[in-house]
């Protein structure tokens, strides 16, 4: 997978998202908690643009290790970095209702099958020897 494909998947994915988090955030339920989901939607796409280059300089490289070490590396780096997003947003804004997280988990489900796909993808790459 090149930077121009990857790239043009990241915005098959990331416009779709965009425009229906502007859609759920219109449900008067959800309004209030549309900062979540703006920043969460810019972490998912920051980690997936990170992952694809250190994902692709492990791939290409002659110790098949390196991916499944990248790949574990940035499995903990999300969970750590949606955690602490979703804690710090929890202190900072007091969210009155726990419905605050479906946006949230929503983009999660979209983006980490985005980064299976991709990574897949990445995993299969033969390096010329």
């Amino acid at each position: 997978m090149n930077s121009a494909s990857f790239y043009r998947q990241l915005l098959f994915i990331s416009i779709p998202a965009a425009i229906g988090l502007f859609f759920v955030h219109r449900i008067p339920l959800l309004a209030p908690y549309a900062l979540l989901s703006w920043l969460s939607l810019g972490l998912f796409i920051g980690l997936c643009i990170l992952m694809f280059y250190v994902g692709r300089r492990a791939a290409l490289s002659e110790n098949k290790h390196n991916f499944t070490n990248a790949f574990l590396l940035f499995l903990m780096l999300k969970l750590f970095s949606c955690a602490i997003l979703v804690i710090v947003y929890l202190k900072v804004v007091e969210p009155a209702s726990k419905l605050f997280v479906l946006p949230f988990l929503g983009l999660y489900v979209i983006y980490t099958t985005f980064e299976v796909i991709f990574l897949s993808k990445l995993g299969r790459i033969k390096v010329a020897k």
